[in-house]
């Protein structure tokens, strides 16, 4: 990966360019990192709520808030 550092007047580091290609790969290792991360934290939601005896509601149910 060839990355160039941005400078400003005092050498204080402002910015960061990085290939398209290489940005396009973090894009998609972040993503797919925060998907499971939001995964892991439902399961670990739907686990407490049935654990303290709470009823699920349904998908359809939770989009129309009934």
């Amino acid at each position: 990966m060839s990355v160039q550092v941005v400078t400003n007047e005092k050498g204080k580091k402002t910015a960061v360019l990085v290939p398209i290609a290489d940005w396009e790969e973090i894009q998609k290792r972040l993503n797919t990192e925060q998907l499971f991360d939001e995964f892991a934290s439902s399961i670990k939601a739907i686990k407490e709520d049935t654990e303290g005896g709470q009823k699920l509601k349904n998908a359809r149910n939770l989009i129309h808030g009934r």
